[in-house]
């Protein structure tokens, strides 16, 4: 027996009244009476009852709802009443309820409180017990909880989260993401949950933060499943005064072409000494082949490279768009002044000492932003490690030599170390980043406005980003989840700091964590995480060079069958599926390979390298309806084995030792060839006909818009092969790294679908 009718609001927000109330009263929360009041002012299920405050009342209230009851002793002294043996269930009768009252009394009394009064409801039946709570962030404000209630809340800690406003399809992936999720299906004679009418709920809480600020915490636990309608049997609302949340407003994005696509370029503190690092962003720019002026600024004067030095910004004969400053805190200011009194656009402060130094720092970071944004100026940093665009052959980075060639993915990082790093993994591995910004201490433009600025550069396809720490989650939700329809963007998650210590009235309040919350607002945004640097760099490719896949069915041809079994685990592990295979395609690959094949899903090819097989049985795989992507392992690098050998017999007979990895003769360890794989350029090895393999993949995926990811026999240095087409070939190290960006991948490809929007092909 339920209600929604307890105590309707009159109000312009459902249940004002009762808040405010609670508020002029000075209670820390709604007594539960009030709370589900609350809750049924906003359609959600409660049992029929109410509060007395004497065991004549308890009685003709019982008579009235209809035995059995439960009873609750209700206090502003006791927070959880379970904990101190105030809920009494299955009263069965008139001088059962009364005993009940007694004993209530008296355990109220043994933990020194008081009763207010006591809670007579008619008792729900259900077997399957969830909580609905809400708590809110010090950054993104308001989120919704779903999981598994009652004793097992905090025991299991099988919950989920969303960040409110809490749409249907929150609402319904939060039911999915649960681990208990089954419960809400038939279970044990039950029949399946009403998963609309938990939607609803679920929703409800969520609107009940935006429409009453004084909300601080919710608790609906347990839910409890009545036949197939959850009902909220208990209630807890915390209220008080509003919480005030993290901002940031975003930054005025509209100069920024002068910092990734300048005319010209000033360097200031430019040395020919590339220890320092004026010197090295000089070389880097000068190296790199920038197009326009590059303007040296430093008092000394001089010549640098056959550059002409100038004294000061106020001397160049020209108006520079970009100012790269790397000159010592104490002096920055006066340079910054001087770049607005000129006109410049742009300026990137690679200097450090500023905020991360101190208060002191902190007052010359606050003054620098006063003048930049005095001279409409853009300005990135300080403590950063300068800007790359790689389209317009900027290369603006300090201390390490490092020109990445031009590609889709662009690049934000936090940390101008790990960034560098990033950079040199990419270069190395041929891979292209068209731009990359380092935004040191974001003192002006932070890594989320970046992220929206990348959203409508043309040159660039997919955003990646390293990032600790943001002020404003709520303005980095909105702001990916309008990136991520149109581009990919991920995030490398540094070591994210709790935002702030949570409030512990809730079983939502315990639980939530700055992990759980950012988590969360990564799903409703589409935004990818991960927490590894290789595949970041992975994924960064991956999303940049290949076609996303359209589903989850993946095919694994592989020239030997142990790699297959570890990749099928990975796969189930990573959310994706091994792709059944039709009998159509399991009779062509019969004329492909020998009568020995495994004939299904992973399709062990038993090292058949013979030409034009491996090739034949990907374009097989990739073109069958069942198959949304695939991997290849062992192809590339195995075809060139037989020509090593050859070059290391050869060696042999020349005399130059074992010709392998063992020491020579003399004891020294064999040079040529076969030195190991760390020599540089082990990829220029490769023999045509693996070449023409990966030529051949990158057509495929240009022609079914299907993701394959190659797996090399040996390592390499190069990943991205680029045949001068849409998508260029990914090749790997490792299966299991290919399973994984291919799991990443499809999560994103379904994001994109259940938005109604096409995976760019």
């Amino acid at each position: 027996m339920t209600t929604n009718e307890r105590g309707q609001g009159t109000t312009e927000a459902p249940g004002r009244e009762l808040i405010e109330q609670a508020l002029a009263a000075g209670a820390p929360a709604l007594d539960e009476d009030a709370g589900k009041q609350f809750f049924a002012a906003y359609g959600i299920p409660v049992p029929q009852g109410g509060t007395v405050t004497s065991a004549d009342e308890a009685v003709r209230l019982a008579q009235e709802i209809g035995y059995p009851v439960v009873m609750k002793g209700s206090s502003t002294q006791v927070q959880h009443k379970t904990d101190a043996g105030l809920v009494l269930l299955r009263i069965g009768n008139d001088t059962e309820v009364r005993e009940a009252y007694g004993t209530l009394e008296s355990r109220a009394a043994a933990v020194g409180a008081t009763l207010d009064g006591v809670l007579v409801e008619h008792m729900v039946r259900g077997k399957r017990e969830f909580v609905v709570g809400l708590v809110r962030d010090l950054l993104f404000g308001p989120v919704v909880m779903f999981g598994l209630g009652g004793i097992f809340t905090e025991a299991l800690k099988d919950v989920a989260f969303a960040v409110a406003p809490v749409s249907e399809d929150d609402a319904y992936e939060l039911m999915d993401e649960i681990e208990a999720k089954t419960l809400l299906g038939a279970f044990r004679g039950e029949p399946p949950v009403d998963r609309a009418a938990l939607a609803k709920i679920i929703m409800a809480v969520g609107q009940m933060a935006d429409d009453h600020p004084a909300i601080r915490e919710i608790d609906v636990n347990p839910l409890l499943i009545d036949g197939d309608q959850p009902v909220a049997v208990d209630a807890l609302i915390a209220v008080g005064e509003p919480v005030e949340v993290s901002t940031r407003p975003p930054a005025d994005i509209s100069r920024l072409g002068d910092l990734v696509a300048p005319g010209d370029v000033a360097v200031v503190g430019a040395s020919a000494d590339t220890s320092k690092w004026g010197g090295m962003i000089t070389a880097n720019l000068i190296l790199g082949g920038f197009p326009g002026p590059i303007y040296l600024v430093n008092p000394k004067g001089g010549e640098i490279l056959g550059l002409p030095v100038y004294p000061s910004i106020t001397d160049l004969p020209d108006v520079p768009d970009l100012v790269i400053i790397a000159v010592p805190a104490k002096l920055v200011n006066g340079v910054v002044e001087e770049c607005g009194r000129k006109g410049v656009g742009a300026i990137v402060v690679v200097s450090a000492g500023f905020s991360e130094a101190g208060p002191e720092g902190r007052a010359m970071e606050d003054e620098m932003v006063a003048i930049a944004e005095k001279y409409d100026m853009a300005l990135v940093g300080p403590n950063c490690m300068g800007v790359i665009s790689a389209h317009q052959k900027v290369y603006g980075t300090g201390f390490m030599l490092v020109r990445p060639v031009p590609g889709g993915a662009s690049m934000v990082s936090q940390s101008g170390n790990l960034g560098l790093q990033l950079l040199v993994s990419a270069e190395r591995r041929r891979g292209g980043v068209g731009k990359f910004i380092g935004v040191g201490n974001e003192a002006m433009i932070d890594a989320v406005d970046f992220i929206n600025y990348l959203h409508t550069d043309s040159d660039t396809n997919t955003i990646v980003a390293y990032m600790e720490g943001f002020d404003d989650g709520r303005r980095l939700l909105e702001v990916v989840r309008q990136t991520t329809l149109d581009k990919p963007v991920v995030v490398l998650r540094g070591g994210m700091s709790e935002y702030g210590k949570k409030a512990a009235a809730s079983h939502t309040g315990a639980l939530t964590s700055s992990t759980a919350v950012f988590e969360a607002a990564a799903r409703q945004s589409g935004l990818i995480v991960v927490t590894d640097p290789d595949e970041f760099m992975d994924l960064t490719f991956a999303l940049a060079y290949m076609p996303l896949p359209p589903g989850t069915r993946v095919a694994v041809a592989t020239l030997g069958g142990g790699w297959g079994v570890l990749v099928s685990d990975e796969i189930a592990r990573s959310g994706l599926t091994l792709a059944e295979l039709s009998p159509d395609v399991t009779q062509s690959l019969n004329k492909i390979l020998p009568p020995f094949w495994s004939h299904s899903n992973p399709v062990d090819m038993v090292a058949t390298v013979t030409q034009g097989v491996p090739e034949a049985v990907v374009e097989t795989l990739i073109a069958s309806d069942a198959v949304d992507a695939v991997i290849v392992m062992g192809v590339v690098g195995s075809m060139s084995e037989s020509r090593r050998a050859v070059d290391e017999i050869e060696t042999l007979k020349a005399g130059g030792g074992s010709g392998g990895r063992g020491p020579t003769a003399g004891g020294s360890p064999a040079a040529g060839p076969a030195a190991g794989p760390e020599v540089e350029g082990a990829e220029l090895a490769l023999s045509g006909r693996e070449l023409s393999f990966i030529n051949q993949n990158a057509a495929l995926m240009d022609r079914y818009c299907k993701p394959i990811v190659n797996i090399s026999q040996r390592p390499m240095t190069q990943a991205i092969f680029s045949a001068g087409g849409r998508y260029s070939t990914f090749v790997l190290p490792s299966p299991l790294r290919g399973v994984r960006i291919l799991g990443k991948m499809a999560s994103y490809s379904a994001y994109l679908q259940k938005k109604g929007r096409d995976l760019r092909c």
